[in-house]
């Protein structure tokens, strides 16, 4: 993204403008200083300062787009992936051939669902959900929630 070393530079210079800046307005302000500054010196002072804070301007938009671009990516990629996860969900609800039923409640079970919070979403008793548990896991055959949620986490993380 953006060489660390010279955001470093960038802040350096920054700082020492900022407190050269400091220092003459407040010896100024607080009547400090016993000396008159020279206007050369005042010049570099303020020009320096611009500089600092132009540079600042522009490497801090460089790296607001770098990360807005990066995180627009990041999005495109989560929604391949959910995209990518739906589709495996749905072929293999297909291939054990879960009711549509069977199918919401598997969803909601694989989102960390209770059998409380599903019979509540859905209207109905926690023993039609309970039933509705034993034919998922029994047309899928895996003994339970766990191995359930685990078959699908392993889909996930086959290929690292």
């Amino acid at each position: 993204m953006v060489n660390r070393g010279l955001v470093l530079v960038v802040l350096g210079i920054q700082l020492l403008a900022v407190c050269l800046f400091a220092y003459y307005f407040l010896t100024s302000l607080l009547g400090l200083r016993d000396y008159e500054v020279s206007w050369e010196l005042f010049e570099v002072i303020e020009i320096t300062s611009f500089i600092a804070m132009l540079i600042g301007l522009i490497f801090t938009n460089y790296i607001l787009f770098s990360i807005q671009k990066r995180a627009n990516r990041v999005e495109e990629q989560l929604e391949v992936a959910a995209s990518s996860f739906h589709t495996l969900l749905l072929s293999k609800f297909a291939a054990w051939a879960l009711t549509p039923s069977e199918q919401e409640i598997a969803m909601l079970i694989i989102k960390g669902f209770s059998i409380a919070e599903i019979a509540e979403l859905r209207g109905t008793t926690e023993g039609a959900i309970k039933a509705h548990n034993s034919a998922i896991y029994a047309k899928s055959n895996l003994a339970g929630r766990v191995q359930f949620v685990s078959y699908f986490l392993e889909e996930l993380t086959a290929k690292y």
